[in-house]
Order: C-alpha cells, then structure tokens, then sequence
C-alpha cells in the first residue's frame, strides 16, 4: 500500500441502478481510500480498471447500514453506505471489524 492510500481491500458494491432498467447486482471491487477519495476497481489479471471515484468533499454521511434480518444475496454480510451528491453507495465488507474502520476512516 502506497503512502497516500489509508485503506485498500476488495468489498462487493450494489449497483447503484441509475436506470430503471438496471438489474440489482453485487460486484466484487477493490476499494481504495486516499486523504481525497474513495475510488474503486474492477480488478483482472494484474490490472486495475476505475469503476467509479467519490471526492470525500462530497460525502454527506457514512453509516452502518441495519438489516433488520433481511437477506443479504453476496457473501460479504456487513453493509455500510456512503451518502454522496445525490446518489448512496452501498458496500458490503467480509467482517464487522472491517466495516468498522472502513466508516471510522472515511468520517475522520
């Protein structure tokens, strides 16, 4: 991990169904966080390919996402969302420990 990079690991994203017609889906993508942003990537065969940026200016709010018992359909079973413009990132991560710097991190 590079000096500037806080957090880096591979956590599964809901898609974020910017068109009606977009099935819900769960992909796995390796987050990274820097001082500025949280960026994430496809990644394949020793190459990165950025799927999406957030600038954490524009992060409204970070939160543990409750279940209330529902079934979660990926094999990483602890969301939290990331509330930016007008849309939410949802992410899911392997552990609660996980989880839980993930939004420390990003709050601070």
């Amino acid at each position: 991990m590079s000096a500037d990079r806080l957090l880096e690991e591979t956590l599964m994203k809901r898609s974020q169904q910017k068109r009606i017609t977009s099935p819900l889906n769960y992909k796995e993508r390796v987050f990274v966080l820097t001082k500025t942003k949280l960026t994430y990537y496809e990644f394949r065969a020793e190459k990165k390919f950025k799927k999406g940026s957030i600038d954490l200016q524009k992060v409204r709010c970070v939160e543990i996402v409750k279940n209330g018992g529902g079934v979660i359909p990926c094999q990483n079973k602890y969301p939290f969302q990331v509330v930016h413009d007008s849309s939410t990132l949802y992410v899911f991560s392997p552990s609660p420990e996980s989880r839980n710097i993930w939004v420390q991190i990003i709050k601070e």
